[in-house]
């Protein structure tokens, strides 16, 4: 090889040693089995037993405190009974990542590190105090085989811990540890690329609201096959299994286990001669289990097939259709839906755009069947004008709706819904026998109380759930609603529904608008067990964003919207407004502000559930010297519509320092929130320094 001849000639006796003839034929073999003995410029020198090419890492220090005092009502007194929780900690940290290879950098790569962590905190409660003080360690390892060929693979060991926010003003420091491998067949290898990978992981952590104790094993296999310009297919399978004793300390936890596998092939296509034609052909199929410590669940089986065409025939027109069938199972409940749309897209001017389209679906569940077909038509037209920019728009939607029901209810299990702060969130379906939900975590192993932990209420025919923050969900946090709703009984109707919008943009600078909208359902048969809801509706708005350049650059805009909905259940006023004021360059060289208002208003008339809520925001942002980053925020929020009022203020100062290699950042944070007659206050204080090396 042109190479070995280079290095014998470099070898001259009595300056320095010869390759040895095993370290020659060695080299000879590791070039033809990872280079396909190929010459490679400097392959001599690269390759060696070990070498080290590189050290980084980083030092910290961190510290946090955390606290919350929780005010309500003492029982049969009219003072408060005040509860406060807290912790602080302090923690050291020294991270090493060592980088090195074995042989050849394509053969065996190394990616190792760790270093220690010296811990010691408190937690303080109303039940007393503890202090612990420990030394913990990271540690992570990575090894490569065959980097850059077609047979190629990783394995991996992590033991770390980080600290985590996981809700506003909650940090906690976790425990994790994770171990897999991955494994990939590329070409030439195998016309099919395929990625195999499997992961352990196990994750450990304790606060004043949270437990955190997950296990969970991960095996995915994924192949994909390319066809080229023509597009490409990709087959997923993956199989997890997960182990949970997670939840909050304050409520008896139940061990669960969950399994769930999912096979996905998803092919995507693009063909005809200028590639106008595109085809996206999807078919999924899941299974899920739980196993609880009390109770259970019956297995779920979903399945999907999606397929979906779309094509170009010139500029002015586009055609599309999509077929979408799946189906459901778990135990007594089970559907089956297939559902259709095919239309066409066509703009015989610029100025104006239409659609036509023609849907159908059949929904067949064991408590009803249901069948809806319709048609769907649109306009759009926009004009300039000597001043600024209209546009009209119409939209019509006529649909024939039927339905047998063989039961009054029919159950949802698992709907997910993340609740944040007091918002109030609505259930995806209407009709809700209120008695009949069920709210438990993500991992299932907890169930919630109505009335300590969250509350329900209805407007019209929807169901809305509201965190309480004396309860046990934590803020921001996941949930699992069960619950059943009524179908309707049998019935047969048809409906028409009209919207038409107009628009006028003046300048760029202002926005009014105007929509009306409407439907007029008719029964044709049968007797539902709810009336049909005829609506009339109108919205107003108008929207500003002026820039001002004088005295200095600035943006200032806002905006105002009415609605008055007329309906059979549940008719309601509406009105919004919003300001705000923005400094589009620092404020006199000291940094940016941002100052807005909002409000909104919602009186129903068969309702209590009003909104009146008003809001203030304030925002300060600056880059400093000496790379010196602040940014202050502020809000209020109040909500006296409700007959339970809420309240929520929340306030926090951040600031960073980089300079080189050094980065410090500091962060104060103060929520206060009142919902009733409860009241909890949380601060925070987090200080961190880190050093890369």
């Amino acid at each position: 090889m042109p190479w070995a001849r280079t290095a014998a000639r470099t070898c001259i006796p009595g300056t320095k040693p010869c390759p040895s003839p095993v370290r020659k034929i060695s080299s000879i073999i590791l070039a033809i089995a990872f280079f396909g003995g190929k010459a490679t410029p400097g392959l001599a020198q690269e390759i060696t037993p070990f070498r080290l090419t590189g050290v980084d890492g980083y030092t910290t220090m961190r510290y946090v405190r955390d606290s919350f005092v929780t005010a309500q009502p003492a029982s049969g007194l009219g003072a408060k009974a005040r509860s406060r929780e807290g912790q602080s900690s302090m923690r050291e940290e020294i991270f090493l990542m060592t980088h090195s290879y074995v042989y050849h950098p394509n053969f065996l790569s190394l990616d190792i590190g760790g270093g220690p962590i010296l811990q010691q905190g408190s937690s303080v409660s109303d039940a007393g105090e503890s202090h612990v003080r420990g030394e913990l360690y990271n540690f992570s390892g990575r090894a490569t085989f065959l980097r850059d060929k077609p047979y190629q693979g990783s394995v991996f060991f992590e033991h770390l811990n980080p600290t985590l926010s996981v809700a506003p003003g909650m940090i906690l420091a976790q425990e994790n540890t994770r171990y897999g491998l991955d494994i990939s067949l590329l070409a030439p290898v195998t016309s099919v690329p395929l990625h195999l990978d499997a992961t352990r992981s196990h994750f450990q952590a304790r606060g004043a609201d949270r437990v955190i104790d997950d296990q969970s094993d991960r095996v995915s296999l994924k192949a994909t096959k390319s066809y080229g310009t023509l597009g490409t297919t990709q087959l997923h399978y993956q199989n997890t299994q997960q182990s949970s004793v997670s939840g909050s300390p304050n409520l008896p936890i139940q061990a669960s286990t969950s399994i769930s596998q999912g096979l996905n092939a998803d092919s995507r296509f693009q063909f005809g001669s200028n590639r106008q034609y595109d085809i996206t052909n999807l078919i999924a199929m899941n299974s899920q289990s739980y196993m609880l410590g009390q109770g259970s669940l019956p297995d779920r089986k979903d399945m999907r097939l999606l397929f979906d065409l779309r094509a170009r025939h010139s500029d002015q027109l586009h055609t599309f259709g999509t077929f979408n069938h799946s189906t459901s199972n778990q135990g007594d409940l089970g559907s089956t839906v297939h559902s259709g749309v095919a239309g066409i897209n066509y703009w015989p001017i610029p100025e104006l755009a239409t659609t036509l389209g023609l849907r159908g679906d059949d929904n067949q569940t064991r408590q009803f069947s249901a069948r809806s077909r319709g048609l769907d038509g649109s306009m759009r037209y926009q004009q300039a004008l000597p001043v600024g920019m209209a546009q009209a728009s119409y939209a019509l939607r006529y649909n024939q709706h039927e339905q047998l029901a063989s039961a009054g209810q029919t159950t949802i299990i698992g709907e997910r819904i993340a609740l944040s702060g007091t918002t109030v969130v609505t259930l995806s379906h209407q009709r809700v026998a209120t008695s009949s939900v069920i709210i438990s975590n993500n991992s299932r192993t907890q169930t919630f109380v109505e009335g300590r932990d969250y509350t329900l209420s209805t407007v019209g025919q929807d169901t809305r759930l509201q965190r309480l923050i004396s309860g046990n969900i934590v803020d921001g946090q996941e949930v699992l609603i069960d619950y059943s709703y009524d179908v309707g009984g049998s019935y047969a109707y048809k409906e028409a529904e009209q919207t038409m919008n107009l628009n006028w943009g003046l300048l760029s600078y202002v926005n009014l608008y105007l929509r009306h909208y409407g439907t007029s359902p008719q029964l044709k048969s049968g007797a539902p067990t709810f009336p049909l809801n005829t609506v009339r509706g109108s919205v107003r708005g108008a929207r500003f964003d002026v820039p001002l350049r004088r005295p200095f650059e600035i943006m200032i805009g806002g905006g105002l919207e009415s609605e008055v909905r007329q309906e059979t259940i549940n008719p309601f006023h509406r009105q919004t407004q919003d300001v705000y004021a923005q400094t589009e360059e620092p404020f006199f060289g000291l940094g940016n502000v941002r100052i807005s208002a909002h409000r909104a208003r919602v009186e129903y008339e068969n309702s209590l559930q009003n909104v009146n809520l008003k809001g203030y925001d304030l925002r300060y942002w600056s880059r400093t010297w000496f790379g010196l980053d602040v940014s202050a925020d502020a809000s209020h929020e109040i909500d006296t519509g409700t007959p339970v009022q809420r309240r929520r203020t929340l306030g926090s100062l951040k600031a960073q320092w980089r300079y080189r290699q050094v980065n410090v950042t500091a962060e104060l944070a103060h929520t206060r929130e009142i919902q009733g007659a409860v009241e909890r206050t949380r601060d925070l204080i987090q200080l961190l320094v880190r050093r890369d090396i």
